[in-house]
């Protein structure tokens, strides 16, 4: 075991009458040769002396089942689940008399159902997790899978998280909580594609929830870009739904950070809702997305701090892929938009994302340089250089205004930019 300080924990459950076994994550992590972050354990076996040392020596943070926090690690008791309502609430739990080979079973995929020995490094594998794992298929532990529509997300994650494709078993399995789905809270999808716009290829997520049937329910602005065609002069990979699966496996690689992958996911969103007539052109788009913007960010209850980011990408992306050509007024007060008279980060973001735009257009476009995003940053710094002190005087706060914008274009001009 890699993790050799969590033995002495491990050796006092078994003296108290359980057997720990390390399981979840630790296991298929070091099965790919990664170091594994977090440890799990899981007591089969538990009697008052074991609960007794966990109650001394950790904390209860399990609401529906008992889970003991010790030291960082996890440390739940063997149990099976019944269902008996609907979502992920909808359980009843037993720990009493559970086997391992039972825990295991009511897991989600067969790469997260295997279990180490601590103290042999033996690994308990009853379900085929190993050989999936190195075939790179994911495969559900048992038809159960749908009992928690969440796991179509994460499942799709672990796709995109491992470069992984899913079974038809998957498919099939996943097929009965479809119709849950859309009830399930906001807030328990979001954290999943947040997680999955952190893998180095979220395309990946988006692809897996599209093939277990859960891109229309989750991700319906998304699926909506499906078939909307575009100019193939610009845009030769294809629908705008494939640029999208493009633009964030670009934004992934150029490093960014949770809100500009979620401005990457949601720059083109108004591609949906323009004139029909107008295709392949979709004139406008950039506005149209915004309140699409705000739709989805409502229901999956997204952080402000993601919608500010987005809304702004999809407002002006196109505004700075033609930084360059802008007049200076209109430079100054796209910045201004941007946030730039306070900082650059939420400009920063929506560069990063309109860099991904820019590049998410097949292989001839994957690395076109982007020389508008850094003279947009520049010139934000160069707005930030004028303070105004000299209009503090006037009482109109328009003429202020106005006077500082013209301050701030001709700082521009004369900083070449």
């Amino acid at each position: 075991m890699r993790h050799q300080r969590h033995l002495p924990l491990c050796q006092r459950i078994k003296d108290a009458g359980g057997q720990p076994y390390v399981v979840g994550g630790y296991v298929r992590d070091m099965l790919l040769g990664r170091q594994p972050k977090d440890v799990d354990i899981l007591v089969v076996g538990a009697n008052d002396e074991v609960m007794n040392l966990l109650d001394r020596e950790g904390s209860m943070v399990g609401v529906s089942f008992p889970v003991w926090l010790v030291d960082g690690v996890e440390i739940a008791l063997a149990r099976t689940e019944r269902k008996s309502g609907a979502g992920y609430a909808g359980f009843v739990c037993v720990t009493g008399g559970v086997t391992l080979e039972q825990d295991l079973q009511r897991r989600d995929l067969t790469i997260n159902a295997m279990a180490l020995d601590p103290f042999t490094d033996r690994i308990i594998d009853p379900y085929g997790g190993a050989a999936d794992l190195a075939n790179k298929v994911l495969y559900p532990v048992g038809e159960h899978f749908g009992e928690d529509p969440v796991r179509i997300l994460r499942a799709a994650r672990f796709a995109a998280q491992l470069d992984m494709k899913i079974s038809g078993a998957l498919v099939r399995a996943a097929e009965p909580a479809l119709a849950e789905l859309m009830d399930e809270p906001g807030e328990r999808l979001w954290g999943e594609l947040e997680k999955a716009l952190r893998t180095q290829r979220p395309s990946l997520f988006l692809a897996g929830l599209d093939e277990l049937g859960a891109l229309e329910i989750v991700l319906p602005e998304i699926a909506a870009l499906k078939g909307r065609i575009q100019p193939e002069k610009y845009h030769p990979e294809g629908d705008a739904y494939v640029h999208t699966l493009e633009v964030i496996d670009r934004a992934a690689d150029l490093g960014g950070d949770d809100e500009a992958m979620f401005a990457a996911l949601t720059h083109d969103l108004g591609k949906a809702v323009t004139d029909d007539d107008n295709l392949p052109h979709h004139y406008n788009h950039e506005a149209l997305g915004v309140p699409l913007v705000h739709q989805m960010c409502d229901r999956l209850r997204v952080p402000n701090g993601h919608r500010k980011v987005a809304a702004a990408a999809s407002k002006d992306h196109l505004n700075v892929h033609r930084f360059n050509d802008l007049k200076p007024v209109k430079k100054v007060r796209l910045l201004m938009r941007l946030g730039a008279a306070q900082g650059d980060l939420l400009a920063r973001r929506v560069v990063l994302a309109s860099k991904a735009d820019a590049r998410g257009r097949g292989p001839l476009y994957a690395d076109v340089p982007y020389e508008q995003g850094d003279n947009l940053l520049r010139a934000a710094a160069v707005l930030r250089t004028v303070k105004g002190h000299e209009f503090a005087n006037l009482k109109d706060g328009r003429k202020i205004a106005q006077k500082m914008e013209q301050a701030r274009a001709k700082a521009l001009k004369l900083a070449g930019i």
